[in-house]
């Protein structure tokens, strides 16, 4: 079933009077039982699609047939449907060219379910949102282990150029497995001529009207074909009327979908200005612009449970979907990963087979939201198309690269890596994590925990973790990649404070050294103009008893116009013009410190 052909088109009526005229079928149904239909699909194995002057479903709704012994269409549809009219199957009407309207036959007539029978349609790929479905085939036989399919429009042979009735007998596979690499998405019975009338078909119901089955106390309430759920709280806020519930099937009752197809328009049924738009069962906001630039005010708005609706908010896109802004005015594309949407560039969108995934259009302001929501800490991630080899960890909005010792040691291996965007993870690998991010080794050889601060890693003691830092969560990181984050000196000319206030001093960082500031320097060295960072008091501490700055740190005191550097442990020597310029020191790394740091350090000459 390697070459099975989607079954999507629907067929015009002029092209239904030119079929029926054409074949000059005539129809009629041979004995109303399953078996009749396994036999009957049976001993059409190996038929092309012109067979018997083409496969004609019993409502004359299109022909398999076209010219030169080819198909007319995408004809798996059209032999299922002639195989059940031969055989005194009902409602042929509701069958069409589509594979998707067997499915709709099931939910309609309360015959969809998860285990195959003799006679039932199998329909594979059904997607709700589009009401699209690949492929439909018929069982024939169940047994052993085994389900056997006969289908049109499968695999090739040497005189027919778009597939043939072809017999297939994997092992029994259920709902949601893939036989052929096609997901089953259920198994539909017939209703034949001769079966009593059963209960309404609630997909079919008006939307609004209340239904549950005899054999349970839920009730739901019908949304265009989907049966939403209705607590015991919503009842009275809702305004539900529990005497005019219609009772249906238990089968049906159970198939229905409990979330509006995508695409819906809701509100809370209890009242309230809020709308929302339904993905996959999702409730996205939608702000006032989106209503008109998206296009939603001309939907239908339906109001829904309000319990149903509390959960659709909290929902999260899955993983993997790309979306867009519904009203064009963003142009980009963006997947969705763990509730962020991550920009996908334009030669990604096909090098990495985004352009093979269905577009979602979505609120641009919900997208916009989505867009700046950094992905979770602790997410695993690699680059869609195996450009980077490298596997990442997120941090604060920063992905750590995690070193191939660390995979597995680290425990990264028992965790899905989720493709990304290569351009987004390389700005991802290449940020800064978010400031007061709390990290710590992911391995636990270094117990400490530390708190990003301008991209250093600042250690903690007990109390300070347990005090201002307190309520925060701990982001589990490589240690190598920590490792590079502790070594990191706060730069130079950093304006640093106690974050629990213990100490009212301010500090400004200079090669390592936290150097004091008075009341004077604070305002005359311009440093209240600079954000004032707060950090771990023992930290502080411990930066400011440093004698002195580390080798290497360009100095200047307000005393004089001399740029002086520090040297040999303590020291400072006065450096000239000449020393600064192209390839040369740079005096944007100059540090304006009080006169009474650059008094206390011997010259030297050298």
């Amino acid at each position: 079933m390697s070459s099975i052909t989607r079954k999507l088109a629907k067929t015009g009526t002029a092209a239904l009077v030119a079929a029926t005229a054409m074949t000059g079928l005539t129809v009629l149904p041979a004995h109303a039982d399953a078996s009749g239909i396994a036999a009957t699909a049976i001993a059409e194995a190996n038929n092309g699609p012109c067979a018997h002057g083409g496969y004609v479903p019993g409502d004359g709704s299109s022909n398999s047939c076209g010219s030169g012994g080819s198909s007319a269409e995408a004809w798996c549809a059209d032999f299922a449907g002639w195989v059940w009219a031969r055989n005194g199957v009902a409602h042929l009407g509701d069958l069409s060219p589509s594979a998707a309207s067997f499915f709709d036959y099931g939910r309609r007539y309360g015959t969809l379910h998860n285990t195959p029978q003799v006679g039932d349609a199998v329909v594979f790929n059904y997607n709700y949102g589009t009401d699209r479905a690949d492929h439909v085939a018929l069982v024939v036989a169940v047994g052993g282990g085994r389900v056997t399919f006969v289908g049109g429009n499968e695999g090739h042979s040497s005189g027919y150029r778009s597939g043939i009735v072809q017999r297939d007998t994997p092992p029994q596979w259920g709902v949601g497995q893939a036989p052929f690499g096609q997901t089953i998405s259920g198994y539909i019975s017939p209703v034949f001529n001769n079966t009593p009338a059963a209960n309404p078909n609630p997909s079919t119901l008006p939307t609004g009207t209340l239904v549950k089955s005899p054999n349970g106390p839920g009730v739901k309430v019908i949304i265009s074909g989907s049966g939403v759920p209705i607590a015991g709280s919503d009842v009275a806020p809702d305004g539900y009327d529990l005497s005019k519930i219609v009772q249906v099937d238990d089968a049906a009752f159970n198939a229905l979908p409990t979330s509006p197809p995508t695409g819906t328009v809701v509100h809370d049924m209890a009242g309230g200005a809020a709308r929302y738009v339904v993905v996959n069962g999702v409730a996205l906001p939608i702000s006032g612009a989106d209503w008109t630039s998206g296009g939603y005010g001309t939907r239908q708005d339906m109001g829904v449970p309000s319990s149903w609706l509390q959960g659709a908010v909290q929902g999260t896109l899955p993983s993997g979907w790309v979306v867009m802004d519904q009203s064009g005015a963003d142009p980009s594309r963006y997947v969705m990963v763990n509730g962020s949407a991550l920009p996908i560039s334009g030669t990604e969108w096909t090098a990495d087979h985004y352009d093979q995934r269905m577009l979602m259009g979505v609120p641009g302001d919900w997208l916009r939201a989505a867009a700046a929501r950094p992905l979770p800490n602790g997410t695993v991630v690699m680059d869609q198309n195996g450009t980077d080899p490298s596997r990442y960890v997120t941090a604060g909005g920063a992905a750590a690269a995690i070193a191939g010792s660390e995979w597995s040691a680290e425990g990264y291996s028992n965790q899905p890596a989720v493709g990304v965007p290569g351009a987004w993870l390389g700005r991802a690998a290449a940020a800064t994590p978010a400031e007061g991010t709390l990290i710590k080794g992911q391995a636990g050889t270094d117990p400490s925990v530390y708190v990003v601060v301008r991209n250093t890693a600042l250690p903690l003691t007990n109390a300070e973790f347990s005090g201002p830092y307190a309520g925060r969560d701990i982001v589990a990181v490589p240690e190598t990649w920590e490792g590079k984050l502790t070594a990191r000196p706060l730069a130079n000319g950093t304006v640093v404070k106690n974050v629990s206030g213990a100490d009212p001093s301010v500090y400004v960082m200079a090669g390592g050294m936290a150097v004091a500031l008075s009341g004077a320097d604070y305002t005359g060295l311009g440093y209240d103009k600079r954000p004032l960072v707060g950090v771990p008091g023992t930290w502080e501490a411990s930066a400011a008893g440093k004698a002195a700055p580390s080798d290497g740190t360009l100095l200047l005191s307000p005393d004089s116009s001399t740029v002086w550097q520090v040297v040999g442990g303590g020291n400072k020597k006065a450096l000239a013009a000449s020393d600064f310029g192209p390839g040369k020191l740079d005096l944007n790394d100059v540090v304006s410190v009080p006169t009474a740091l650059t008094t206390k350090l011997p010259t030297v000459t050298q």
